[in-house]
């Protein structure tokens, strides 16, 4: 038997695939399947299951956007498969798959008041039946990475039996550039996805100096590519050095094993987020005008805490409206 699942998008949608990607592979145990995918899918679906046999790329950005659309068109021809499901509701993507013979299976419509994760599973469900387990999101981590990051957190004075802390300020299409960051400034995710610096480093000062029930103090990191450097700058000068900041050249390996061996993220509604849950590290979400029922952590409900810029005073203010304190009361109660 031959299946083809389909989920073009970003990181976080990725993630949200992977319960349903999972429950292909237990539902289906002899099947070679096929996944197609956006360039982040590819990334974070690369040694995902062994009985992925292959990942197909379709990237409809820049220039060659409409040649690799017509190559991915060429491939769906070329290729006979036994069932489909696509987790997506474009219906430029849907329409794809008009002339295929397969058994095919997808929703044409999507329900906020259901998780992502949900919909997908439910899909796959309505298919197969009811599925005798539950599912979460899911991604390993390499052990060679994890050594790695061991070795790196050592070098900073981080050992094995320490808490560590990891914040991540940015969002995917953040930039210091000056001339973008004006032409942003009423930007949905700067508004949205963008907690100010000053309450990160607020934070940071407040989860230092919190003694966790081990006695020990934990150990506060950020961890950003060198293009939002900066960010993690402005950070560290607005708090009391509570900060460590990493830098290294990109390297999603090492990233999960990173937010892994982290006991805590906090994070807006960005892909690292979706990765933490997807390696089971616990979960400070920030949300503010997207929808945490539909696109949280989709993870187990002890292991992560969501903060809604509507539950404070001015919410108009996005997820500035936010305050340190609420945020370091979430964090707490994880950490017990």
């Amino acid at each position: 038997m031959r299946i083809l699942v389909v989920r073009i998008g970003r990181a976080g949608d990725i993630v949200m695939s992977t319960p349903a990607l999972n429950a292909v592979f237990d539902i289906h145990p002899d099947a070679e399947v096929t996944v197609l995918t956006s360039p982040d899918g590819r990334r974070l679906l690369k040694n995902f299951h062994p009985r992925l046999n292959d990942i197909w790329v379709w990237d409809r950005t820049g220039l060659f956007g409409f040649l690799n659309t017509k190559a991915i068109k060429k491939k769906i021809t070329g290729n006979t498969f036994d069932i489909i499901y696509c987790f997506d509701t474009d219906r430029r993507i849907i329409s794809l798959f008009s002339d295929s013979t397969a058994s095919f299976h997808c929703h044409t419509s999507h329900d906020p008041s259901r998780h992502c994760a949900s919909s997908y599973l439910h899909i796959i469900e309505q298919a197969a039946g009811k599925l005798d387990k539950e599912y979460y999101a899911y991604l390993p981590v390499d052990s060679k990475a994890s050594v790695r990051v061991d070795e790196e957190l050592e070098q900073c004075g981080i050992t094995p039996e320490d808490t560590v802390i990891m914040l991540h300020p940015s969002y995917s299409g953040y930039t210091t550039n000056p001339v973008k960051a004006f032409l942003n400034r009423n930007n949905r995710s700067l508004i949205h996805r963008f907690w100010p610096s000053e309450n990160f480093a607020e934070l940071a000062d407040k989860l230092a100096s919190y003694k966790t029930d081990d006695g020990m103090f934990p150990k506060v990191i950020i961890d950003l590519i060198p293009d939002e450097a900066q960010l993690g700058q402005d950070i560290i000068n607005n708090s009391q050095d509570s900060v460590i900041l990493l830098q290294v050249k990109p390297d999603f390996e090492r990233y999960k094993a990173l937010i892994k061996r982290s006991n805590l993220l906090i994070a807006p509604n960005t892909g690292p987020m979706h990765i933490a849950a997807a390696v089971d590290t616990k979960v400070v979400a920030l949300f503010s005008d997207w929808n945490p029922v539909d696109c949280g952590p989709f993870m187990k409900p002890s292991r992560f805490k969501i903060i809604r810029a509507e539950d404070m005073p001015n919410p108009e203010q996005g997820l500035a409206a936010i305050n340190s304190e609420t945020v370091f009361t979430a964090c707490k109660s994880l950490l017990h």
